[in-house]
Parts: C-alpha cells; structure tokens; sequence
C-alpha cells in the first residue's frame, strides 16, 4: 500500500489569460485529483501533494496556495 499524503489547496486564477477554471478541473481530474469546489476565478482541489503539484506546474496563469485547518479552542470556562 503506498504512502499517498493527501492535502486540499485552493487554486487561484491570477491572469485572465491563463486557463479557464473548467480546464483546470478537467486537467486535476484526469489526474486524480477532485474538485471539492469550484467558482470562476478559484479552484478547491484535494488530492495526493504531488499529483496536484505536477499538475499545478504545467498550469498558466494559476496559483497555488496550501488549504490551512485551524482546530476551534474551547471555549467552555474552567473551574477550579
């Protein structure tokens, strides 16, 4: 079984020129990666790091930006 590290990274379009998001979607997809959310001008993708990295390369006019999780403090007061 391999050691797959899966990860989410949001994918943002930074030249209007570049590839149209559907593009994008089709490429990661093709590549195993899934798109958990789309909008026009970014992309929600989650999939093996370097899958997305290889596919996120050959990308124009995209950036890449890892998915940060923040766990919620407590805020249940404690006594004594």
């Amino acid at each position: 079984m391999s050691d797959m590290v899966m990860q989410q990274v949001i994918l943002r379009k930074q030249n209007p020129n570049g590839s149209s998001s559907s593009e994008a979607a089709e490429k990661l997809g093709r590549a195993g990666a899934v798109v958990v959310d789309r909008k026009a001008s970014s992309l929600l993708i989650e999939g093996d790091v370097e899958t997305i990295r290889n596919v996120t390369k050959g990308l124009s006019g995209w950036i890449t930006f890892p998915m940060k999780q923040y766990s919620v403090p407590s805020t249940r007061k404690k006594v004594g």
